[in-house]
This record gives structure tokens, C-alpha cells and sequence, in this order.
């Protein structure tokens, strides 16, 4: 069977392996078959005790969390011998729930909200699977170390709120970079996380926009159990910063664009082809001042907002901005972004702060 699971490294380099693991004789003892636990239950459980917290801890330190047989025991060999009673092992787990089959855990989410996401992950880990997979062949969700990870994330998003009001709410790519910087790589996992925090009512996604292109995480605020539904404020926060972000990347590529005129100017001028040059030059020119005048919205973009966040969000104020992005959500509607839509916006805007603060 080909193991489902990362490739792990190998063993002897853990920094947490087993002091025991040196010791010929009592490792001996432990990779051989279980023997009836009425012979000697001290030893029978000291065995499993020294396995099951082994192969949790390896886990843990190595990113992992799903396993199999398979590869614990590829994983464990020691001096050309591999464990005997890793079946034995994985049982005892399954039945204190500390290890779940994954056609289980996928199965046990579908109630829960958006069930597509569990759909996703069982797709290229379970479609396989009967619901008799012997357990040798089986995936197992490790949920102590979901459940840990996922509370991770958690506090890795919430770290970054200074104003519950709206900053509980992330673009899908913010939401995978938080993942990122808690270790998780590999899509699987991120899945995983996703799963559980969904089942838990941590997160939601979403999509925002008037033709709900933008895909969203809203995630429980500090202090609360539950999340709660993307309000109007966040909805129109989160286009603000949306606008903002593609300006910014519209000014990124022209930057590139002026740059590689440039090169393309000093090449003409350097032989001799004058035309061709002042061609590119007033090519260069138009893109520069549309670069400026989107510098110029960026800036406007990035007043509003400081100035959203640093007010007491009120109902009134709340429902008062909420009305100042209308023009700015017709606009889009109507047109695609465009520096100027995004300048009519920002005057709207302003005209309601001045109505609240007047």
C-alpha cells in the first residue's frame, strides 16, 4: 500500500525520541506482538502507554495530522525491525477517540455549516475507502492535534484585531497565510483545520461583492464563543480594502511596465533609433501620470480607512458608513473598478463624516 501521508523524516533525528529507544533489550520488548494483557498488565500498558504517546508526540512535532500504519511503522524501523503491534496500538486509540478514521470524521461534519469544505477533503482521501477498510489500509485524523492546531489559527487571527467591529473578517488568501505561519503546508491539512473550525462555529466563509467574487473568512472575535454573519460595516469595509488591494496591485505592474520602458529607451537612444525611443517615452509618461492619479486614491483609501477604525462605531456611525459605500458598490456594479469610481466613493464618504461630525 502506498502511504497517503507526508513523507516524515527519519526517526533517530527526532529531538523528543524515547531515551528508551537506545536500550536493545526493552525496545526488543516493545515491538513485539501484544501478548494477553491478563500475563502482565503492568507491562501491557506500559507498552501501550509508551506507543500511543510516541506516535502522538512524533506527530505533533512533525506537522502531521493523519497517519497510518503503514507509515508509523516505515517510520519506526530500528536496527532493519519494524513494530509488530501498531494495530494494537491504533485500537486503543480509536477507542479513546484520540484517533478518528477519516471517512468518520468527514462523515460526522456534513450537518455542520458549508459541509462542501468536508466534501473537498474526503474526496481524495476516502472516495477509496468501503466502510469496512481494514485497519492497516485506513487514514486516521489525529483530532487532538486538529483541535490544537485549529485553536492556533484562531489566535493567529486574532492577534492581528484592533477593532472587533470589522477586523474580523479576512480575505481567503490572508486566511491561508495564517495557516502558513502555524506550520501547515500541505492542502489536506489546511482542510482539516477548516473543517473543524467550521464544525465549530469559529469561522465562516463567504463571498462579498455585488457578484459575490470575493471570498471571505469571518472568524470568532476575541471574547466570543460563537462567529457571528458578516454585518453591512464588514461587507463594506471589506470593499474598501478589496478596492485598495487592486490599486495597489494596478501600481505595481506599472511600476514594472516604466521600468522595462526605461530599458527599452536606453536601448533606442543607444542606437541611434530616436523615434522609436521617444515613442516608448510618451508611452512612459501616460502610464506615470496614471500611476499618480491611483497614488492619490490609494492615499484617499487609506485616510477613510484610518479614519473608519479609529471611530467609536456606533449604530448611527456604523449605518452611516454603511450608506457611504453605496455609491462606491453601484459603481462596481456598474463599471469594474476604476480610479474614479473609487474618488466618487471616497467624496460620498466624506460627505457623510461631515454630516455625522458637523
Amino acid at each position: 500500500m502506498t502511504s497517503l501521508t507526508p513523507k516524515l523524516s527519519q526517526v533517530e533525528s527526532w529531538d523528543r525520541l524515547p531515551s528508551d529507544w537506545h536500550n536493545d533489550e526493552r525496545m526488543d520488548a516493545l515491538f513485539a506482538f501484544f501478548k494477553d494483557r491478563d500475563l502482565n498488565p503492568v507491562h501491557y500498558d506500559a507498552k501501550m502507554k509508551f506507543w500511543s504517546e510516541t506516535i502522538i508526540t512524533y506527530c505533533e512535532d512533525h506537522g502531521l495530522l493523519q497517519i497510518d500504519i503503514p507509515t508509523i511503522v516505515s517510520r519506526f524501523r530500528r536496527k532493519g525491525k519494524s513494530p509488530k503491534c501498531l494495530d494494537k496500538i491504533f485500537e486503543e486509540l480509536i477507542k479513546q477517540n484520540r484517533l478518528i478514521p477519516t471517512n468518520d470524521y468527514t462523515s460526522s461534519q456534513q450537518s455542520s455549516w458549508l459541509s462542501w469544505t468536508f466534501n473537498k477533503l474526503a474526496s481524495p482521501l476516502t472516495g477509496w475507502m468501503s466502510t469496512k477498510t481494514p485497519i492497516e489500509q485506513e487514514v486516521f485524523v489525529i483530532k487532538e492535534l486538529v483541535d490544537k492546531k485549529a485553536q492556533q489559527v484562531i489566535e493567529t487571527l486574532q492577534s492581528n484585531v484592533y477593532v472587533p467591529t470589522f477586523d474580523c473578517v479576512v480575505s481567503f488568501n490572508s486566511f491561508i497565510d495564517a495557516c502558513r505561519r502555524c506550520a501547515l503546508f500541505d492542502e489536506n491539512s489546511i482542510n482539516l483545520i477548516i473543517s473543524g473550525l467550521i464544525r465549530d462555529k469559529k469561522i465562516l466563509i463567504d463571498y462579498v461583492g455585488d457578484t459575490k467574487n470575493v471570498k471571505v473568512v469571518k472568524f470568532v472575535a476575541p471574547g466570543t464563543s460563537n462567529v457571528q454573519p458578516i454585518t453591512e460595516i464588514e461587507n463594506s469595509v471589506l470593499l474598501l480594502r478589496h478596492s485598495k488591494e487592486r490599486l495597489e496591485e494596478q501600481l505595481k505592474k506599472s511600476d514594472q511596465q516604466i521600468e522595462g520602458l526605461l530599458t527599452d529607451i536606453r536601448r533606442h537612444l543607444k542606437n541611434s533609433n530616436r523615434t522609436a525611443a521617444m515613442k516608448l517615452l510618451r508611452k512612459k509618461k501616460i502610464l506615470e501620470r496614471e500611476s499618480v492619479k491611483k497614488e492619490g486614491t490609494v492615499e484617499h483609501l487609506n485616510t477613510v480607512l484610518t479614519q473608519i477604525e479609529q471611530t467609536d462605531c456606533s449604530s448611527l456611525v456604523i449605518n452611516a458608513y454603511s450608506s457611504g459605500v453605496q455609491a462606491h458598490k453601484e459603481l462596481l456594479r456598474k463599471n469594474g473598478l476604476t480610479p474614479d469610481a473609487v474618488e466618487d466613493m471616497i467624496d460620498e464618504v466624506h460627505d457623510v463624516r461631515r454630516f455625522i461630525f458637523s
